[in-house]
């Protein structure tokens, strides 16, 4: 989601500066059209082998429960997938008007698709920890950070442009800032419950203290954060962007696991 989101704002600062819509690089274009439909299908595809039996995807669409998150989020990826298609034909035909008339909508189905696992997460009642308003920003600022490190990670072997990439690094190093913050106030807060606490204390000072400190913060943020601030070279931005994506993993696997690990009785 994040890449369709930076074409998206990229594409308002230009409007707003009153620039064509074309002056962002094809390549830049057709990064998001083509990475978004790749990992969104990547996506689909580990929620139908979830399920066991593919069919159950099917009945979600068809026969849905519309309380259920799982619906919500089946319906926003089969949309959101829709529309970016529809976006990269006008792209290819060259319809400017579709396509500047469209990016916004996509756009919309872009953070429904970044941010509905939260909301997924919080109908299981019984894990505290995921019932924090925080999760949806998140995984909001995931996305983000994840699709800077995307064109990133393009950048090294397709040239997209000094002023992309700039915007890019600016939007990664934005987003590392509010990323940590985040966690900060996450992590800091006085939790409510007291299995809310013993996951947050597993997460600074326990079981996942080293993944965290050295995997999520050092890795995934503080290192690509100065690589990116005090180098300009496309190897090394690449290599920013695959630690950030590391780092990612990191966090969303402590976020997940963490909080399943309290016994429920």
């Amino acid at each position: 989601a994040g890449v369709f989101l930076l074409l998206s704002i990229g594409y308002f600062l230009n409007t707003v500066f009153d620039q064509p819509f074309m002056t962002i690089r094809i390549e830049a274009i057709w990064s998001a059209v083509i990475l978004g439909l790749v990992f969104l299908g990547a996506t689909g595809a580990l929620l139908v082998k979830d399920l066991d039996q593919p069919m159950r995807f099917a009945y979600v669409l068809l026969r849905p429960q519309w309380n259920s998150w799982l619906v919500k989020g089946g319906y926003s990826i089969s949309i959101y997938g829709a529309l970016i298609s529809v976006f990269g034909f006008a792209v290819y035909m060259d319809w400017t008007v579709v396509a500047q008339v469209i990016i916004y909508v996509v756009a919309f189905f872009a953070v429904i698709v970044a941010i509905y696992t939260a909301f997924l997460f919080a109908q299981a009642k019984g894990r505290d920890f995921w019932q924090s308003p925080t999760l949806a920003f998140h995984m909001l600022i995931h996305s983000f950070m994840a699709g800077a490190a995307a064109y990133m990670i393009v950048d090294s072997f397709i040239e997209i442009g000094i002023s992309w990439n700039y915007f890019v690094d600016t939007v990664l190093m934005v987003a590392i800032v509010a990323n940590l913050f985040l966690v900060l106030i996450e992590l800091t807060i006085t939790h409510p419950t007291t299995d809310a606490k013993t996951v947050a204390h597993e997460i600074v000072g326990g079981r996942y203290k080293n993944l965290f400190w050295f995997g999520s913060i050092l890795t995934g943020n503080i290192i690509p954060f100065f690589l990116v601030l005090f180098i300009e070279h496309t190897a090394i931005t690449g290599l920013a962007g695959l630690l950030v994506i590391l780092g990612i993993y990191f966090t969303e696997k402590i976020w997940i696991e963490a909080p399943q690990r309290i016994t429920l009785t």
